[in-house]
């Protein structure tokens, strides 16, 4: 795989390159999971390690179970990141909209992970209704915010179509 074809595939940038023209296009990151027994959608923020390749930074995932009739935000980190609470703001245009909290946990020496609660709330249902209808209403271009860290997430518009057709055919 060449190097241009590498960076689309990884950061989310296509850049197309002409005679004295330049131009760049917003590659989703996202990805669905969608089956007789739930819906999942996943965003991916990606960042640059120190060997110089994208992985993963952060995955925030919106998940049905038609089974148990859950619905919750499930979060994954890298294992470095610290334990505990941490409040994570929804942002546009750089303010806050909403403010989310999670609790980090490890799982065994592979990853940190937590369920996305609102605020001072305490259902997990909650915090799924009021980030899906936000990524609605921002047609899937949203920023998250955590520790002074930015996190821009692209969804690719079946994606965002697909799993709100599954997650409807659930509440019927």
């Amino acid at each position: 795989m060449d190097l241009l074809s590498q960076l689309k595939s990884l950061i989310g940038i296509t850049v197309f390159i002409a005679p004295g023209l330049l131009s760049a296009e917003v590659l989703p990151t996202s990805s669905t999971k969608l089956t007789d027994t739930g819906c999942q959608l996943n965003f991916f923020h990606l960042e640059k390690g120190q060997d110089g390749k994208y992985k993963e930074g952060l995955r925030v995932s919106l998940v049905t179970d038609n089974i148990y009739q859950h619905r919750y935000v499930a979060m994954k980190a890298d294992i470095s990141r610290p334990l505990g609470f941490e409040n994570i703001n929804y942002n546009r245009a750089g303010k806050p909209t909403e403010v989310f909290s999670v609790n980090w946990r490890k799982q065994k020496e592979q990853f940190t992970y937590g369920r996305l609660m609102l605020l001072a709330g305490t259902s997990d249902r909650q915090a799924f209704d009021d980030l899906k209808n936000l990524i609605k209403q921002d047609k899937g271009h949203f920023e998250l915010e955590a520790s002074k860290q930015h996190y821009r997430f692209n969804a690719n518009t079946t994606h965002l179509n697909d799993f709100f057709a599954c997650e409807k055919k659930r509440t019927k």
